[in-house]
């Protein structure tokens, strides 16, 4: 998240800072209890109206301004859960190619899934086969409360009938089961009793436990469909294949919020804000964005027609499908800081600035090239912004703590097999030497935090902005063996290790604190005013090459 570059008029950024500081801590508590009560009233009325993916933002925007509300959490989950559910019964991916699958071969499928889960878990404690089972019958039963699978999969079905499985599958609740032998058995009863009773497809059934059954170990464990495989790989190797539009509301008009570089869309033109009327002709008016993003989805080399409404009027565009890549840094070199509301002496001057969206098998080489140019450049200090940045690749974020860190841990992990575990340190006398000012808030999660806590605990960087997330632990990803005739099953995000701060101290639950805690904004309703955030990283820069001049002089 690159800092705004536009001029700012009015009061400096200096001066908004002391106003904010005027305010009083009272009074800043007040706006900060009154903004969470705010954000789970709108959360409550989406999640009331079935709207789960507004909801479960909503619930997650609280979560960033106080990680302690447990029951926050929990709704949190539940809504993210539900509309996952809801996600994948509208992929075209798992309803034409999974759900093709045989009944006996979902079976085999399960079994291998419950393994998988068993023998990956964290907490082998926690983990057992009868929990597992457990939370694929509450996976089952949530879907046929789901306006969506019943008219795809019961439609003409009555509600007593749907109600009495609904109550047969809190009677299965109570079943022992203890190994996934038994689980797979009690799949197959509830598969056949539901086909049956309501003329399901088994293996409809059989997925829905299946896919229950991974939210049962943590709230990061999920089944991938195949789309969503394939789509989270090529993220994190930084391409994708694509037209390079992004899709997104503007009250109920479908526009476009973003268009690559380098891509079909930007070769011809295609802005943002454009209003999206139709896609290969068919009228995408009620579509959701993610739902018409679908729609612009295909193979390497295919085209897809848009209907586009532009300020100059309508127009039609074909875009073309191929690869892109999507860069993970950019950098810049800052040689004057009044536009920015901040004065700076020239021994400060010039900043060097890099920020790292996510963390994906190219960061390190990107990092490197970046950090050259600011080098030649005369960069004095550094501002690296992780605000946004989710995580990614575990080890990238290692490669470029290394970057950054002479000597010292950066993290260290606990696995599932305690002779895995492992102790990460630095050893680069070659590192950046210049003072480095970190910009962290409540989206800097996983990876990114493994980066901002290394280089904080190591005392080698300032950080400035609000609480990381904190996530403090990985996934891999595991492709599920395909079907008959190669028939793709998607995959599995697992958890596997839980990583700790260079003290040992845990991630989870509690993220990484700023040394100095600031608001981007003056006010929570500002989202296009001055970074106060940046302002004052831009501040601490001159204040770091003060204090080494001090103590070398």
């Amino acid at each position: 998240m690159r800092p705004c570059l536009q001029c700012w008029r009015g009061l400096s950024v200096v001066g908004l800072l002391g106003l904010a500081c005027l305010a009083g801590i009272s009074q800043g508590a007040s706006i900060h209890h009154a903004k969470i009560k705010e954000l789970k009233k709108q959360a409550e009325f989406y999640e009331k109206q079935a709207d789960w993916e507004k909801a479960a933002e909503l619930y997650e925007s609280v979560l960033r301004l106080d990680r302690g509300l447990a029951d926050v959490r929990q709704r949190h989950q539940h809504c993210l859960r539900r509309a996952w559910q809801v996600g994948r019964h509208r992929d075209a991916s798992y309803r034409k190619e999974v759900l093709s699958l045989g009944f006996g071969q979902s079976l085999r499928l399960y079994d291998l899934m419950l393994e998988t889960l068993l023998d990956g878990s964290l907490d082998k404690r926690k983990a057992n086969a009868g929990m597992l089972f457990r939370k694929g019958l509450d996976e089952l039963r949530l879907a046929l409360s789901d306006p969506f699978f019943r008219q795809t999969y019961l439609s003409g079905v009555k509600d007593e009938d749907i109600q009495a499985l609904s109550d047969q599958l809190r009677r299965w609740s109570g079943a022992k089961v203890q190994n996934a032998g038994q689980a797979v058995e009690r799949a197959r009863e509830v598969a056949l009793t539901t086909s049956n009773l309501l003329g399901m497809d088994p293996t409809t059934v059989v997925m829905e436990l299946l896919c229950g059954a991974c939210y049962g170990l943590d709230e990061y464990t999920a089944y991938l469909t195949p789309t969503q495989l394939r789509e989270l790989c090529e993220a994190l190797k930084g391409e994708f294949v694509g037209v390079g539009i992004t899709l997104g509301l503007n009250g109920n008009r479908l526009i476009i919020v973003d268009v690559a570089m380098g891509s079909s869309a930007k070769e011809k033109g295609v802005s943002l804000n454009d209003r999206v009327l139709a896609i290969d002709k068919k009228d995408v008016a009620m579509l959701t964005p993610d739902a018409a993003q679908e729609l612009l989805e295909g193979p390497n080399g295919t085209s897809v027609e848009l209907a586009l409404e532009t300020p100059a009027g309508m127009r039609m565009v074909v875009l073309s499908r191929r690869p892109l890549f999507i860069a993970s840094v950019a950098h810049q070199i800052l040689t004057d800081a009044d536009k920015f509301g901040v004065k700076l002496s020239a021994a400060a001057l010039p900043v060097g600035y890099v920020s790292i969206s996510s963390f994906q098998e190219t960061t390190a080489q990107e990092l490197d090239l970046a950090l050259l140019d600011l080098n030649k450049s005369g960069m004095k200090s550094l501002i690296l912004d992780l605000r946004g940045n989710r995580g990614g690749l575990f080890d990238s974020a290692i490669e470029c703590a290394k970057r950054f860190l002479p000597t010292g841990v950066i993290t260290s992990t606990q696995n599932s097999d305690p002779t895995t575990n492992t102790v990460y340190q630095s050893r680069n006398p070659n590192a950046l030497p210049v003072p480095i000012v970190v910009l962290i808030d409540g989206d800097t999660a996983s990876a990114a935090e493994i980066l901002a806590g290394a280089l904080k605990e190591n005392q080698r960087a300032r950080l400035i902005g609000k609480n990381t997330f904190g996530k403090g632990c990985t996934q891999t990803l595991c492709r599920l063996p395909a079907g008959p005739s190669g028939t793709p099953t998607g995959g599995l995000r697992i958890t596997i290790t839980r990583f700790f701060s260079p003290t040992g101290q845990p991630y989870s639950g509690r993220g990484i604190a700023p040394h100095l805690a600031v608001e981007r904004f003056a006010t929570p309703e500002a989202i296009d005013g001055p970074d106060l955030q940046f302002a004052e990283a831009l501040l601490e820069t001159q204040r770091l090459i003060e204090s080494a001049q001090r103590s070398s002089s």
